[in-house]
C-alpha cells in the first residue's frame, strides 16, 4: 500500500499541481473562510482525482479538505472504524505566492488514530511514509530509509520551530501569539506537512497548532510519533484523535515539549537544558 498511495500522490501532483505552480491565473484562485484562506483549481482537481482512487484501495469514507469545505458533515466520519483523510495541496498560500513549501498528504485512520500516512513533496520528489509500529521513512527513488527526530540543539534558546493560533480567542490568542513570536528560533513554514517532514528529519524542534483538522494533522501526528517525537494535545496531554480539533504540540522530545508547553501555552518558564535523547 505504501507504493500504491505514494504513486497516486505523485501522479496527482504531476497532473494537477506542478503545471499550475507559478502559473496560476487570478480566476484559478478563490478564498474560503478568510482573505488569506486560499483554494485553487489545483487543490480541487487533485482531490477530485485522488478520492475515488483511494476508495479503490480501501473502500471507506474519505475526508478531503475541499470536499469538507463544501460538506462539513464529512467530519462526522473522523472517528469511523476506517477512513481516509486527504489534503490535496497543503500550503496553498505558499503555492499561490510561488514559494516551494507545499505538499500532498493522505492518511488511513482507524477510530480516529492514523495507521498509515503519506506526505509527498512534489518539487523535491521525496515521499515521507509512516506505518503504526513500523517507524517513519523517507523514500527517494523507491528506496526507503528510516528517519528519526532529534533536537537541533541542547539549548532552549537555539530551538527552531513554529506554530499558529488558529481557533483561539482573545485574550489567550494574543498571549500565545506574542509568546510564539518571542521565541528565538521561531519561523513560519506555512504547511503542517512540510514542517512535519522537517521535524522527522531533525531540522525543526517543535510545531504548535491550536486548531487541528483530520487532513492536516492525522498524517503528521503518525509521522512524527513514529519518528520518535513527543506528540500530545495541550489540554490534558492526551493522544491526538482525528475527531478532535486541538490544540496540539509536537516536539523533538519530551523535554522540548515541556518547555514549549510551559513557556508558550501556559506562560511559565522552564530553565532545564534540552535532553539529546529521544522522547
Amino acid at each position: 500500500m505504501r507504493d500504491a498511495v505514494g504513486l497516486l500522490l505523485q501522479e496527482a501532483a504531476e497532473r494537477y499541481i506542478l503545471p499550475r505552480f507559478r502559473n496560476l491565473r487570478d480566476s484559478d484562485i478563490t478564498n474560503k473562510t478568510s482573505a488569506t484562506d486560499y483554494v485553487t483549481i489545483a487543490d480541487r482537481e487533485a482531490e477530485t482525482w485522488i478520492t475515488p482512487r483511494l476508495r479503490q484501495i480501501v473502500d471507506c469514507p474519505v475526508i478531503g479538505e475541499e470536499a469538507t469545505a463544501t460538506d462539513p458533515s464529512l467530519l462526522a466520519h473522523a472517528g469511523d472504524r476506517q477512513v481516509w483523510t486527504v489534503d490535496p495541496l497543503d500550503g496553498t498560500a505558499n503555492f499561490v505566492k510561488g514559494n516551494d513549501r507545499f505538499c500532498v498528504m493522505v492518511s488511513l485512520v482507524a477510530s480516529g488514530v492514523a495507521q498509515q500516512s503519506w506526505i509527498w513533496l512534489p518539487l523535491k520528489e521525496v515521499l515521507f511514509y509512516a506505518s503504526a509500529g513500523d517507524g517513519a521513512h523517507r523514500v527517494v527513488g523507491g528506496v526507503a530509509q528510516s528517519v528519526r527526530a532529534q533536537a537541533t540543539s541542547t539549548s532552549f534558546d537555539a530551538l527552531v520551530g513554529g506554530g499558529n493560533v488558529l481557533g483561539l480567542r482573545d485574550p489567550h490568542r494574543s498571549e500565545v501569539q506574542a509568546r510564539l513570536r518571542a521565541l528565538p528560533g521561531r519561523r513560519f513554514t506555512g504547511s503542517s506537512g512540510v514542517q512535519g517532514c522537517l521535524m522527522v528529519s531533525g531540522e525543526d524542534d517543535y510545531m504548535l497548532h491550536t486548531k487541528c483538522t483530520p487532513w492536516d494533522h492525522a498524517p503528521v501526528d503518525l509521522m512524527c510519533r513514529e519518528a520518535g517525537c513527543h506528540v500530545a494535545m495541550l489540554d490534558g496531554e492526551g493522544r491526538f484523535n482525528a475527531a478532535q480539533c486541538g490544540p496540539l504540540l509536537i516536539a523533538a522530545n519530551r523535554q522540548v515539549w515541556n518547555h514549549i508547553s510551559q513557556t508558550v501555552w501556559r506562560g511559565g518558564d522552564v530553565q532545564a537544558p534540552v535532553s539529546e535523547g529521544a522522547a
